[in-house]
């Protein structure tokens, strides 16, 4: 599934027994390696890929991009080109969320589709945390303390004073694009909506996430994990169980009829 340079074809240990794809997108601040250690737990179940960001990585010398919607453009055409027949499955965390729910959008057919938006509230209700970005003040300072409040494994860049010069531009032009979003005025999806959540992300919550019902004319089903918006690094296992379970009901089925282990609104506790 590698499509230079939006899409890069994750390296697979054991050959899919489906027809599934699985393609993931990064957080602000990520790259497509971000993604690679839930997408190698679905080995035998899909063979996975990752979207690649300009500005990061392979493509640190290219501009960043600036506008969700152009980005969901690029990626889409990228897509179109080597998809084949099956399903696929769109997997999106936080900004990566809104990204794969706009690209969702474009596909032709979105019959065989199932989208999963990770730590992100419904497009409709999306609410960013403000950081000094004007120049007013230490811009960096409040940047840095947005990053360090939600954790995951980028705080730790912060710690490292090149590693810090080198990431807060990326996630910095990442937050302020993602602020800029607005989904088109009743634009929906025709596939069904997998909606995953922290108990503790202060990005989240269950009636911003049930929203999502809105963006779709298929069922939608929230799962609530516990921990904060990075949930998904310390329920790896979790979520890519989730994920197998979603991929064997099938892109057009309501998992909630289907023996789902994993009940809507119950917390994880890993």
């Amino acid at each position: 599934m590698d499509a230079e340079p939006w899409i890069r074809r994750y390296p697979q240990t054991v050959p899919p027994a489906t027809a599934w794809r699985a393609l993931f997108f990064p957080h602000s601040g990520g790259s497509a390696d971000s993604c690679q250690p839930l997408a190698a737990r679905l080995a035998g179940f899909a063979s996975t890929a990752g979207v690649r960001y300009p500005g990061r990585a392979e493509r640190g010398r290219e501009p960043f991009f600036t506008d969700v919607h152009v980005l969901a453009d690029q990626v889409a055409g990228a897509l179109a080109t080597v998809r084949a027949d099956g399903p696929l499955l769109l997997f999106g965390h936080s900004l990566g969320a809104a990204v794969a729910y706009e690209v969702a959008r474009r596909l032709p057919d979105q019959r065989h589709t199932v989208l999963v938006a990770s730590g992100h509230p419904a497009p409709s209700r999306l609410e960013l945390p403000g950081f000094d970005d004007d120049g007013a003040g230490d811009a960096d300072a409040s940047l840095t303390e947005l990053i360090r409040s939600l954790g995951g494994a980028d705080a730790a860049l912060l710690d490292h004073p090149l590693l810090r010069r080198m990431f807060l531009p990326v996630i910095r032009a990442d937050l302020r694009a993602h602020r800029r979003y607005r989904p088109g005025p009743g634009s929906a999806v025709g596939c069904r909506v997998v909606a995953l959540m922290g108990a503790d992300d202060p990005l989240t919550d269950e009636p911003r996430m049930q929203a999502w019902q809105r963006h779709t004319t298929a069922p939608l089903r929230v799962h609530t994990f516990s921990g904060g918006h990075f949930f998904t690094h310390t329920h790896t296992a979790e979520v890519a169980e989730l994920l197998r379970h979603v991929m064997t009901a099938g892109p057009g089925t309501d998992p909630t009829h289907q023996g789902d282990t994993h009940a809507a609104r119950t917390p994880h506790t890993g």
